[in-house]
């Protein structure tokens, strides 16, 4: 009688329905921080361009902009995460397709930046009259999938090859037809498709796409001899195609700008002449950092502002530097970052069991990834990508997608302080 009074008298875990926010409550303190510094960057950064415009556009009007694309970003971050990650097991592959066949339509009626007319990444919608990336949509829905088909596999895939042999008597022999349909198509192939779609017009996205899947890879229980042997034959594949692209004269006219940022960055050469020119872009992100020093001019106190082309997007972490100081504004949006991360691991130990851990993991690497890139560029430690600094940028489509990241790890972690994560033991990661 007195146990069933203590079971009837335990408080019930709220429910998804609930008004009220759930999860991790430090990503929620992350997600308002980083909504705030980006709303402060974009106004700072784009004054002197929108004054100048000649009445094409004004201070303000930037700014209301990216508010209203932030309020988004957050509602997406609350809607998403109020979702139970089970939902998403079942409509992974469909997300994929959808993503895949968007990305694919970039090369026939894809829009390109001016500066870079060869590299179409986006889509206008005709009605709406905005446009979005959707490369960042496939990202999201890669991780998805690669986490999905690892979990259904965590009683086998320590055991199983990745890609079978080549060498016709042993792909009889190990029943190569089995693991082509069994491991090397569902798991393998989404990553290779996704990026072998993505690269050509986004390099550096394809790159942090294969790296997070990779890491889940490994942290999948795929055997690390089998990661090996996949990056060999990666390689070699690569290395031979751009050989003889080369060979017969015609490489890409984006493989040619690959390397050629490659390149001068290697050799440290002298900045561009041109305003736009990558070369000049980098030069004066070093300025702005050494303009900053470790204390910053102050907020909205920067002379970089009309010099620095992009500070409101892919020079937005130099920016930071310049006005707020590397102290607090450089160390504290890396720590930010790193932060996001953190909780995921926090997260991910929590779970338990594979589809949702891997699928945290995956969707954190995506963000601090990116942002540790954007970072390296602003400081010179890697050449110009053009990725953005996640959720502080200006930008659409790129904070959406990216809020709706985060709106899935807070899912997840509101499942697991509800306790209504699944507990199948096939998916058991953390034996």
């Amino acid at each position: 009688m007195d146990s069933t009074k203590k079971i009837a008298s335990r408080p019930k875990p709220p429910h998804a329905s609930s008004l009220r926010p759930g999860g991790d409550l430090a990503l929620w303190i992350i997600a308002v921080i980083l909504a705030v510094v980006s709303l402060l960057v974009v106004y700072s950064s784009t004054g002197a361009s929108t004054y100048n415009t000649g009445g094409e556009g004004d201070h303000i009007g930037v700014l209301v902009r990216q508010f209203l694309i932030v309020v988004m970003g957050l509602a997406v971050i609350y809607l998403v995460h109020k979702i139970n990650y089970q939902f998403y097991g079942r409509i992974v592959w469909a997300a994929y397709a959808v993503a895949l066949v968007f990305t694919l339509m970039v090369f026939f009626i894809g829009e390109a930046n001016p500066d870079a007319p060869d590299a179409p990444r986006w889509i206008r919608i005709p009605v709406a009259g905005f446009t979005f990336q959707p490369s960042d949509f496939l990202k999201v829905a890669t991780v998805m999938v690669v986490a999905r088909e690892l979990a259904r596999r965590q009683k086998t895939i320590a055991s199983q090859a990745l890609i079978p042999p080549f060498v016709p008597s042993r792909f009889r022999a190990e029943r190569g037809t089995r693991i082509l349909s069994e491991t090397t198509v569902p798991i393998l192939g989404p990553i290779l498709v996704s990026c072998a779609v993505i690269f050509p017009t986004n390099l550096s996205t394809a790159l942090i796409l294969f790296g997070t899947c990779f890491v889940m890879l490994f942290i999948g229980r795929v055997r690390p001899s089998e990661l090996l042997r996949l990056l060999l034959i990666l390689g070699v594949v690569v290395g031979l195609a751009v050989g003889f692209l080369y060979a017969i004269g015609s490489p890409p006219k984006r493989m040619t700008t690959w390397v050629s940022r490659v390149e001068s960055f290697a050799s440290g050469g002298a900045a561009d002449s041109e305003s736009g020119g990558e070369l000049y872009q980098v030069e004066q992100a070093k300025i702005a950092i050494a303009a900053g020093g470790l204390t910053g001019r102050g907020a909205g106190e920067s002379i970089q502002r009309e010099n620095l082309p992009l500070a409101e997007s892919d020079y937005a972490y130099a920016f930071i530097i310049e006005e707020y100081g590397a102290l607090l504004g450089g160390l504290g949006v890396l720590l930010l970052y790193l932060w996001i991360f953190f909780r995921a691991i926090l997260i991910f130990r929590k779970c338990g069991t594979a589809f949702p851990s891997l699928l945290v993991l995956g969707l954190a690497l995506l963000i601090t990834l990116q942002a540790l890139a954007n970072m390296m560029v602003s400081t010179s430690l890697l050449p110009s990508t053009g990725l953005t600094l996640p959720l502080i940028s200006k930008g659409g489509s790129s904070e959406l997608f990216l809020s709706l990241a985060l709106g899935m790890m807070l899912g997840v972690s509101r499942q697991v302080g509800e306790q209504t994560l699944d507990k199948p033991k096939a998916e058991s990661l953390l034996e």
